[in-house]
């Protein structure tokens, strides 16, 4: 293996994740395009909706993150992982079921933030109608990172794709009442969003018909080692995407401007995370192949050349995000009061890109590893015992306001990515094979 060899991997392995990952994430920029284009209150009342609801159902995703390099080390053991389908399906379906409940009560939550009548209605009726559409997301998580830890990668990734442009269509079709459909406002986003997530998880459910001849054979013991190596990683997102809503939820408190352009800032700089996070998760099968091989060296090449690929694509994303702040937002909204703040926001986006590619593709390096409880401590120190608590001095009480925030998230990122890199040194170090 060479470094030349392990880069054409990554990156052959990595570009269907990416496309799928953007697809994703284009959903999220479908409904805030939208909802821009409807009013400002409603772009306002999706993200924070949003804000809510995403540290649910995506820290409790991060319990089937698991499973592809689990498996992928089993593979590189030289076991047949096809007995082992219905096992991931059965756990994709107990954790959508937990989604499902706590999204749905999460609307008793709504009126303690203090916001609007308005915004409140909205956010509620938002919150119960997704709710439901965690199970079509876990059965999509959970098929998909089956096929991932055979580094089959397609039928996902096309999936993910085609469901964001299914999702514009239906958002313009229940939000505006076009195409014959009826029109439902604000709550015709949440509709969208149900109805395309459900497509994604049945339809590739539908496309592994291969494995549905495995014998039905749940093996507990699996599902004990995804859930034990899992969890950490639950936790470590949790704390991670509770940090970035929480500056939302604070960022609330200003105005709708600040709301609406906090938004924006988050929803570019999630879409540029979707390049890194990929290889994130390219990283973490190729390394647990090794691993479960326990091959030193090619640990070592798809480290370098995982990380390599992140910083490129980071900084390429931290120039265009400092040079080019307003061409891009302004494919979101003309409005511009909005304008003007997202710009500021979208600077420290630019300053934390590279820490921020470092930090996932550490992490998903570790996951290979099945290393994961000291990246969850890694994560908790840098978001909520250093950066959220400067944050919230220079919003509050520095004056800078949406701005105070994220600078204090910029710092965060470079903390976690300094101690996620201490961390995969001495482990790496410590091999012993």
């Amino acid at each position: 293996m060479t470094k030349k060899v392990a880069l054409k991997e990554i990156l052959k392995f990595s570009f269907p994740i990416i496309l799928g990952q953007i697809g994703l994430m284009l959903i999220g920029t479908g409904d805030m395009i939208i909802a821009g284009r409807y009013s400002r209150e409603c772009l306002a009342a999706i993200g924070l909706a949003i804000s809510i609801a995403n540290p649910i159902q995506i820290s409790l995703l991060g319990l089937q993150f698991s499973i592809s390099p689990l498996l992928a080390q089993k593979r590189g053991n030289g076991e047949d992982i096809g007995k082992y389908f219905w096992t991931v399906i059965l756990y994709s379906l107990f954790i959508s079921l937990v989604s499902c409940l706590l999204t749905y009560f999460s609307f008793k939550l709504v009126p303690l933030f203090g916001y609007s009548e308005n915004l409140n209605s909205i956010i509620k009726d938002y919150l119960i109608i997704t709710s439901f559409s965690s199970f079509g997301i876990c059965l999509y998580q959970g098929t998909k990172e089956f096929f991932q830890s055979m580094e089959k990668t397609v039928a996902a990734n096309s999936m993910a794709l085609t469901a964001a442009a299914l999702n514009v269509f239906f958002n313009v079709a229940f939000v505006f009442g076009t195409f014959g459909m009826p029109e439902l406002r604000e709550e015709g986003l949440a509709w969208a969003s149900l109805s395309v997530r459900m497509f994604m998880g049945i339809g590739l459910f539908l496309f592994a018909y291969k494995w549905w001849r495995e014998k039905f054979i749940i093996d507990w013991s699996f599902m004990k080692e995804i859930w034990s190596i899992g969890g950490p990683i639950s936790i470590s997102l949790f704390f991670e995407i509770m940090a970035f809503c929480s500056v939302t939820l604070f960022i609330g408190k200003f105005a709708e401007i600040q709301t609406a352009a906090n938004n924006l800032a988050l929803n570019i700089g999630s879409l540029a995370f979707m390049v890194p996070l990929s290889v994130s998760a390219a990283a973490s099968v190729k390394v647990g192949h090794a691993f479960g091989e326990r091959n030193k060296d090619n640990i070592l090449i798809y480290t370098q050349v995982s990380l390599f690929t992140s910083f490129v694509f980071t900084l390429l994303m931290g120039l265009s995000f400092y040079f080019f702040p307003h061409a891009i937002m302004s494919l979101y909204t003309s409005d511009e009061l909005v304008l003007d703040w997202a710009k500021k926001l979208l600077f420290w986006v630019a300053c934390f890109q590279l820490f921020d590619g470092a930090q996932v593709t550490i992490s998903g390096i570790l996951r290979g590893l099945s290393i994961t409880k000291a990246a969850s401590v890694s994560i908790f120190i840098g978001y909520w015992l250093i950066g959220l608590p400067l944050g919230y001095y220079l919003g509050f009480f520095g004056g800078l306001e949406a701005q105070g925030f994220w600078i204090g998230l910029a710092i965060s990122l470079a903390v976690v990515a300094l101690m996620l890199g201490i961390i995969l040194r001495r482990n790496v170090k410590a091999l012993k094979f």
